[in-house]
């Protein structure tokens, strides 16, 4: 009796370990891509994976997350900033979740416009700050490209400007407007 006890609990025991082990493989563990081939593969099919992009500026990690509905959702995470400006250091341990479409291969950083999340707020941020940079050390030249812009400098008379932008207006109430005014 004490012996069919023993072989009872470690049966159980066995199946705990067994049913644990079959929850972690199914929904947790995703498997690392040593190549872009396997990587390539799984994003394809949208199964789970992870995969280290070591490009020439920055080191990348994807995680394949999930599917969801015709999408495939995407972690990327900035590693490791390489080169580049020093104000990108920021990015170094940010993420974002892309949703890429499925069946799709590409990188998920290239389309921030399909992403959410931190690494994307201040990918944003650095570009604002870049355009800010380059409009107040082009302001004259930019200033200079306006003025040859006949609806930015106001050169038309209202005349022009309704017809122009009025096409339902005939000639004669365009000229009773314009004599009345």
């Amino acid at each position: 009796m004490v012996q069919k006890r023993r072989v009872a609990g470690i049966l159980s025991i066995l199946f705990v370990i067994i049913l644990i082990l079959a929850i972690y493989l199914t929904f947790i563990y995703a498997p690392t891509c040593k190549d872009i081939a396997c990587w390539e593969a799984k994003l394809v099919k949208c199964s789970k994976a992870k995969y280290l992009n070591d490009a020439k500026d920055i080191s990348w990690f994807y995680t394949i997350k999930e599917r969801a509905g015709d999408k495939c959702v995407v972690n990327a995470k900035a590693l490791t900033i390489k080169r580049g400006l020093e104000s990108a250091m920021v990015l170094e341990g940010k993420n974002m979740d892309c949703f890429l479409p499925l069946g799709v291969i590409t990188d998920p950083e290239i389309n921030p416009n399909i992403c959410h999340g931190r690494l994307k707020e201040e990918m944003q941020t650095l570009i604002i700050q870049k355009l800010h940079q380059y409009i107040v050390s082009n302001i004259g030249e930019i200033s200079q490209e306006l003025t040859g812009i006949e609806a930015v400098t106001g050169n038309k008379t209202a005349t022009q400007i309704n017809v122009l932008t009025t096409p339902t207006l005939n000639s004669t109430s365009v000229n009773n407007t314009n004599s009345s005014g």
